[in-house]
């Protein structure tokens, strides 16, 4: 397909997407952890996170607790004390993207309006060998599926009075689409069962300053992989993630204005 979003079988899932998911657990936790109590946590081998970790440990971004336990380290807080007043939301959302994909297997994204175009500012692939394809920096309309319904939802630009179609699932019908944009504003969340790209399901949550969208968070997957209970279990996760995002975005604020 033409867009940046398409359905592609490609390779596994990068080493930096788990290199992430690991710090983030490192970050929320209060004690140090060991090889086996990350692999459990993120789903992979011990020999796979062992080999990340020493990566990690090389880079200065965890250090040796003892024990074989590893804990965040200093070069992580230098470059936080760098970044303090230049980070921006993408920058933010990177490591929860990075873990919503790591969790769920779906390709997980952040991006924000641009014009008429929907413009992917982070992008990061699910795992395994056949997975929607993202490319970061690429658009799609702005209308396009479950980031259409968002945007529409929270009245970023009036309604159309032809609504786009992209498949035969899209709801073109003005009075059915306002009744769904009610239950998404209420709901803060926004589902797609084909209705964008034929065969891919996607979900989709507001990162909120107050009540005003500042971006969007959204994953998809296959149909056939995910299935109805898939798609519910898709949405919790990118509405969990979307509200994360969205309060660290309010502490951020609050930190560069003091």
């Amino acid at each position: 397909m033409q867009n940046s979003f398409s359905t592609q079988n490609t390779s596994p899932a990068p080493a930096v997407t788990r290199a992430f998911a690991i710090l983030r657990i490192l970050s929320r936790t209060k004690e140090p952890q060991g090889v086996s109590s990350l692999a459990r946590a993120i789903g992979v081998g011990k020999s796979t996170v062992h080999g990340i970790l020493q990566a990690l440990l090389a880079s200065g971004a965890i250090e040796d607790a003892g024990g074989r336990q590893f804990r965040l380290g200093p070069f992580l807080e230098e470059l936080a004390r760098s970044r303090r007043g230049k980070r921006d939301l993408a920058d933010i959302s990177m490591p929860y993207l990075a873990e919503l994909a790591e969790q769920t297997g779906q390709t997980s994204m952040f991006g924000q309006p641009e014009l008429d175009r929907f413009r992917i500012l982070i992008a990061v692939e699910g795992r395994g060998p056949l997975r929607v394809k993202a490319v970061q920096g690429g658009s799609i309309p702005l209308l396009a599926g479950v980031v259409g319904k968002i945007v529409l939802a929270w009245e970023m630009v009036p309604m159309p009075q032809v609504l786009p179609s992209f498949t035969s699932e899209t709801v073109v019908d003005a009075d059915r689409l306002q009744k769904e944009l009610q239950r998404i504003r209420a709901a803060g969340l926004a589902l797609d069962r084909g209705e964008y790209l034929a065969g891919v399901y996607a979900a989709a949550a507001p990162v909120l300053d107050e009540d005003l969208v500042t971006g969007i968070i959204f994953a998809a997957g296959f149909q056939d992989q995910l299935g109805e209970e898939g798609l519910v279990a898709l949405g919790e996760g990118v509405v969990r993630t979307a509200r994360v995002v969205s309060r660290e975005f309010q502490e951020w604020k609050v930190e560069t204005c003091t």
